[in-house]
């Protein structure tokens, strides 16, 4: 079955009208009204967005806080809509997710997505982690610490919220993240690949996924990570054991049927790029390896108390540049 991208109605079984968060004044809004999503499950393919032509919740240039219900709960998020948008085009939307113990604001801050938005005109949603069993923020992507909610499931219902109040281009729709978002990250890829288009984890703190990854296309996918990374080691673990970022890249190669790789394909100072090509549905598998680097955001606008942040290359600007490359078919 096809679903046609940009302004219309909904498909049959998300056609519930969504209210439009109120914003209150300030240099932080917050919309006070929560948006409920009907209870559908998790949606794993384009949904018709139906918000063109409606008056974004934030200035042009501005972000906002908001609030939706998603799985009996109520879920935070934060979002920034870009200068110069216009309601009327469907526009590319980003999810960028905080790692354990973070938040949306942290975020915004230290990846500097807000400021790239602006200059290349897409929307950016950060959304809020919830409290685990260690009284941090976090994802549910297995661990000690992960908590008990269906994140993908909130994902889903966030997009679908989004959808009904933004002109948000269905086809071009991207996650990344930081650490356990970029764990997050990779279960979004293997679990909502027929809604999101292409996926850049930092740091991933990735896991064995329970029931395997099982994606419904080949993934375009890029990973940056230091080889001096002291909570989500290069080579694997520490305790529970987190898999080696090699590892994780060779299956997302092996996946998408790559034929070629990995072959170094970039070098400057502490950065090593590599890819897999030959791939299924042409999409690329890339790989930036920081020699001695932390663990932490490539270009990150904060420092880091987790080692060195290298400044040679920014995640965020290579991040968009190999979203741009992909939109869904």
């Amino acid at each position: 079955m096809m679903f046609v991208s940009g302004c219309g109605s909904h498909r049959a079984n998300a056609s519930a009208t969504t209210p439009k968060p109120t914003v209150s004044s300030g240099t932080t809004p917050t919309a006070t009204t929560p948006i409920t999503t009907p209870h559908v499950g998790t949606v794993n393919a384009p949904v018709i967005t139906t918000g063109c032509g409606k008056a974004a919740p934030a200035s042009p240039g501005t972000s906002v806080d908001a609030t939706i219900s998603s799985g009996n709960m109520q879920r935070k998020y934060r979002l920034h809509v870009p200068v110069g948008y216009d309601p009327q085009r469907p526009t590319p939307l980003v999810l960028d997710i905080h790692g354990h113990g973070g938040t949306s604001a942290w975020q915004e801050r230290n990846t500097n997505y807000s400021v790239q938005a602006d200059q290349q005109h897409f929307l950016v949603v950060y959304p809020q982690g919830v409290v685990g069993p260690d009284g941090k923020t976090g994802w549910a992507t297995g661990g000690r610490t992960t908590p008990n909610v269906d994140d993908v499931l909130f994902f889903s219902d966030l997009l679908t919220a989004l959808q009904q109040q933004l002109c948000v281009d269905s086809h071009r729709i991207y996650a990344t993240g930081m650490s356990n978002g970029g764990g997050m990250t990779n279960m979004l890829a293997c679990r909502m690949s027929g809604r999101i288009a292409a996926f850049v984890p930092v740091a991933a703190a990735i896991y064995r996924m329970v029931g395997g990854c099982h994606p419904t296309r080949p993934v375009p996918y890029l990973e940056f990570h230091g080889t001096s990374d002291p909570l989500v080691y290069y080579n694997g673990g520490p305790a529970p054991g987190f898999l080696p970022v090699m590892q994780t890249m060779q299956e997302w190669a092996e996946r998408d049927g790559c034929t070629s790789g990995p072959t170094a394909f970039f070098q400057k100072a502490d950065i090593t790029g590599f890819k897999w090509t030959g791939c299924q549905g042409g999409v690329i598998v890339e790989h930036y390896r920081v020699q001695g680097g932390g663990h932490a955001w490539p270009d990150a606008t904060m420092p880091s108390p987790n080692g060195v942040v290298t400044h040679t290359i920014s995640a965020t600007t290579l991040g968009w540049q190999f979203f741009q490359q992909y939109r869904l078919p």
